[in-house]
């Protein structure tokens, strides 16, 4: 019988397609194993997402670098005080109750020249800066004797920021916190450089019904001005008219605070400045 005849069917069929089946299961190993990588890839993005599946990338969280006075993208060395008016983004009308309410914004020279001496009543000598406190004490006092309950305050320098309401709201205008500004007032020191159109701009800005300046000297150069500001301060002959020119445009741009002036120790020529940018800003200049 020849052998084929003897051969089992089966057992041929077996051998005949057993490489066809190793490869199948090869290929379902492989297409399984592909299958769970990209199940897991899957995974991973979706814990990535956001919870509400915003796929676009957050923004960093802010890493302490200064952008400006409460977010506003005009860089300023007086970032949270309140001058008394309404900052960007307080909303288009003041509260009812602050609409009543009457600021008095003292902005104090505190730079190099406020150290010079003086001669007060023709015999004491004194400092500039000295002079000062003692003319805001005097100031406080009239303040709190008012005792109108509508009346605030705030003291700001220049020369070295200094905030007596310490970015709070502009204080009452009582017989404590008169008390509190006059000890404020006696640590002042005179350091720095007289940047009055930095200290102006935010003042300007935010708009009080008006201020008082108490100057020593004669406006320094502005700490920092960006491209089209430092290039109109390289046509005027000093910082000093410079700073005339801004205050005359802030006023035409729709600015309404009026800025009273009062001297410490000037020069004829300086009060003669000094004069002009009161009318300038719709105020008045005196002498202390």
């Amino acid at each position: 019988m020849p052998e084929s005849m003897n051969s089992n069917p089966q057992h041929d069929l077996s051998r005949r397609f057993s490489p066809t089946w190793s490869y199948l299961r090869a290929g379902v190993a492989v297409f399984a194993l592909l299958l769970f990588v990209a199940f897991t890839g899957v995974q991973a993005q979706d814990a990535a997402k956001p919870a509400d599946g915003n796929t676009t990338e957050q923004p960093k969280k802010d890493d302490g670098a200064k952008t400006g006075r409460d977010g506003h993208d005009r860089p300023t060395t007086y970032p949270k005080i309140k001058f008394g008016g309404k900052k960007s983004g307080d909303g288009d009308e003041p509260k009812a109750a602050d609409s009543k309410l009457k600021i008095r914004v003292y902005l104090l020279d505190i730079s190099n020249a406020m150290a010079k001496s003086i001669t007060v009543d023709e015999s004491r000598e004194t400092t500039r800066l000295e002079h000062m406190v003692a003319q805001m004490e005097r100031s406080l006092d009239a303040l709190a004797k008012r005792k109108d309950p509508r009346l605030r305050f705030n003291i700001v320098t220049f020369g070295s920021v200094q905030d007596f309401a310490a970015g709070d709201e502009p204080q009452a205008a009582t017989e404590e916190n008169a008390k509190r500004a006059k000890e404020w007032l006696k640590k002042l020191e005179a350091k720095g450089d007289a940047d009055i159109y930095t200290m102006l701009s935010e003042c300007f800005e935010q708009e009080p019904e008006s201020a008082t300046m108490i100057v020593g000297g004669m406006p320094g150069k502005p700490a920092k001005l960006d491209k089209e500001l430092q290039a109109l301060f390289d046509k005027e002959e000093n910082a000093g008219e410079f700073l005339i020119k801004q205050v005359k445009e802030w006023r035409t741009a729709g600015k309404k605070t009026t800025l009273d002036i009062t001297g410490v120790g000037l020069s004829a020529d300086e009060k003669a400045y000094y004069k002009r940018l009161a009318e300038a800003a719709g105020g008045t200049y005196l002498d202390a």
